[in-house]
């Protein structure tokens, strides 16, 4: 696990930027503090932080040269799970190495398959990775990202060349990079608390989207040819049909998860667990303890006043003593956490743009906390995108039910519900009135009404005319889904959030959170072999109930108390908050000079909603810290520290 950052120039005689490389590395530090280095080979510079995992030897060290070809020099984020393997299949065509690191069967593959596969090439590779590979002499620049995005890769297009690294924030350190807000990534955290790849919130930089490979390659006159390369997708299942019997899809999701966690507790340090209150990670956990033989440090995070509705600490405590496990717990205070020196500065600082899924924080720190013992965490990410874990796929099944015409009463009075005078997330009249608002359009539309952090009407009442015409009406995502009349069931909506939702949100909050305390997370779930997998099945193997599969696969890794029970996460109470401690920050950030100047929301709806949130006439959190992190992103912008 690792950071890494390059530029190539468009004129091959030109020799590489070193120093800038170096910049950008060193913003990289908190992503690989046991190493660093860089090297100039022609027009390309390549630079490397490395957190060492995998051999923790010298011959680990990056910039790496290939063994057989010194014209091949890596660069490389990640862990190939299945590099022994690759290794001795590569060995017996001819291939040599110089280390024990896994990270070296990527030169390797590419010398023995690009000349024949291209950019598919990749797909010989099992694990989470971003890497940069410059082959002199072809003068050729390779950056490629795995099937998830579990590792991020951001580059830039620069004057006479081309930048690339980990974090947006090092492609800072070329001050050549266009860093002009990018308006429609604005509107986009607004409705989905993030911005999507491929956009960044600068006009000027991108994300290279997960499964792809970019190919930059040169001429001798310094012209430039460029291709973008998708190399995996998941095939959704249907939800229809026999396939498998749910005896045998539990077996199969059995035998491939327990397969998963095995092939992620390869380090040469020390690895834990972070445990939540819910299923997924005490599964993940569960697996782990059987196949190691020490005992597994896990940890998890609470809150000052054990609110039962987001304190985990007593359900993480019985998965703890049932496994034996080394436990510790992380204990959030929000008294003793100012909003803008101890979150949104340190948070948005990493990210390097707007991100608002409020679970950022309490990962954060329980990261930091994990990161004092040990170097590699396996987490339960990726289940709920996989098996159907969120309340909006359930709600799929039920909206189609109640197309029925016999359900033409129950509709009716569905649509008279509101979410009441004090609405909370997690009321029964505020999931139902956001379900009812599902009913009259498409499928897909639905969803996305059920994904969004509120609808457009509640934007376009904030926004100024200049933020409207700057912003539009927030709440697109992906195909045009107003007019949609393709058939969109659960399996479809699993697809789209795997490669949306999970990589833009989940993944990017998990590997931000954690590389910030120079932590590695793996998730099992994230697997290739238990995503294809359970994509392949059908929709009615999943829900309801909530990942159905999943549940009776894990009949024998944990006991009954334990395999049930609301979904968990590290959720945060963020709504008793802004209505509190935080409440004066908030009105600080949202209220400053520097934001009623901006001019992109309405000064006085702004102020009325935190007076609604703070007295309880409604819970406006979601909108609020959605708010917070895009202003003050773009005021740290504007007038960095």
């Amino acid at each position: 696990m690792c950071g890494i950052a390059g530029k190539l120039w468009n004129d091959p005689r030109r020799p590489g930027d070193g120093e800038v490389v170096a910049a950008m590395s060193a913003r990289l530090v908190h992503r690989g503090p046991d190493d660093d280095g860089l090297v100039v080979a022609g027009p390309a510079a390549l630079g490397h932080r490395r957190l060492a995992i995998v051999d923790l030897t010298a011959s680990g060290h990056q910039p790496m040269a290939s063994a057989d070809d010194p014209a091949l020099t890596l660069v490389a984020n990640g862990e190939i799970y299945n590099h022994l393997a690759l290794r001795e299949e590569l060995v017996a065509r001819g291939h040599s190495f110089s280390s024990r690191c896994d990270v070296e069967v990527i030169v390797a593959a590419y010398r023995e398959w690009f000349g024949a596969e291209g950019a598919g090439f990749v797909e010989h590779l099992e694990g989470m990775f971003a890497f940069a590979l410059w082959d002199a002499e072809a003068r050729r620049l390779v950056l490629g990202r795995d099937r998830l995005g579990q590792k991020p890769l951001v580059y830039a297009e620069v004057d006479g060349g081309f930048v690339f690294a980990s974090e947006l924030g090092a492609l800072a350190a070329d001050i050549t990079v266009d860093r002009t807000f990018n308006d429609q990534a604005l509107a986009d955290v607004l409705a989905l608390r993030v911005v999507p790849h491929p956009r960044t919130a600068w006009r000027g930089a991108a994300k290279l989207p997960p499964g792809h490979v970019l190919v930059r390659e040169l001429s001798e006159s310094g012209d430039v040819q460029m291709s973008l390369e998708r190399t995996w997708r998941v095939a959704p299942g249907s939800d229809v049909g026999a396939a498998l019997t749910l005896r045998e899809a539990a077996q199969g999701v059995r035998e491939r998860l327990d397969a998963a966690v095995r092939a992620r507790l390869m380090a040469d340090v020390p690895v834990g667990v972070l445990l939540s209150g819910g299923t997924d990670s005490a599964a993940i956990a569960a697996l782990a303890a059987r196949h190691t033989s020490e005992r597994l440090a896990t940890f998890t995070l609470g809150f000052a006043d054990a609110d039962p509705a987001w304190d985990e600490r007593d359900r993480a405590r019985k998965v703890a003593r049932w496994l034996g496990t080394d436990h510790t717990e992380v204990v959030l205070d929000p008294a003793h956490f100012d909003l803008v020196d101890d979150v949104l500065d340190p948070l948005l600082a990493h990210f390097g743009e707007p991100f608002a899924d409020t679970s950022a924080l309490p990962t954060w720190l329980v990261s930091r906390c994990a990161a004092r013992e040990v170097k590699v965490v396996l987490t339960g990410d990726g289940a709920d995108e996989s098996f159907a874990g969120y309340d909006r796929y359930r709600a799929l099944a039920l909206r189609e039910t109640l197309r029925a015409g016999w359900a033409a009463p129950v509709r009716s009075a569905l649509r008279w519900v509101t979410p009441g005078e004090a609405p909370t997330q997690r009321s029964w009249r505020t999931r139902l009135a956001r379900f009812a608002g599902g009913l009259d359009v498409s499928a897909r539309h639905a969803n996305h009404l059920w994904r969004v952090t509120a609808p457009p009407s509640t934007w376009h009442a904030l926004l100024t005319d200049e933020g409207r015409i700057r912003l539009g009406t927030p709440g697109h995502y992906g195909p045009d889904i107003a007019d949609d009349v393709a058939p969109f069931r659960l399996n479809d909506a699993l697809a789209l959030d795997l490669e949306c939702f999970l990589a833009d949100d989940v993944l990017v909050k998990l590997d931000i959170a954690s590389m910030a305390h120079s932590l590695e997370a793996r998730s099992p779930f994230l697997d290739r072999r238990v995503v294809e997998f359970a994509a392949s099945l059908p929709g009615r193997h999943k829900a309801p109930p909530a990942k159905r599969v999943l549940r009776c696969a894990l009949a024998d890794v944990l006991p009954p108390d334990l395999r049930g029970g609301p979904k968990r996460g590290f959720g945060a109470p963020i709504a008793r908050w802004l209505g509190g401690p935080w409440a004066s920050a908030a009105r600080d950030v949202l209220l400053s000079p520097e934001a009623r100047a901006r001019g992109l929301f309405r000064a006085d709806r702004i102020e009325a909603l935190l007076t609604a949130h703070e007295t309880g006439t409604v819970a406006a959190h979601e909108v609020l810290y959605t708010l917070l992190c895009t202003e003050h992103w773009m005021t740290t912008q504007e007038s960095p520290k």
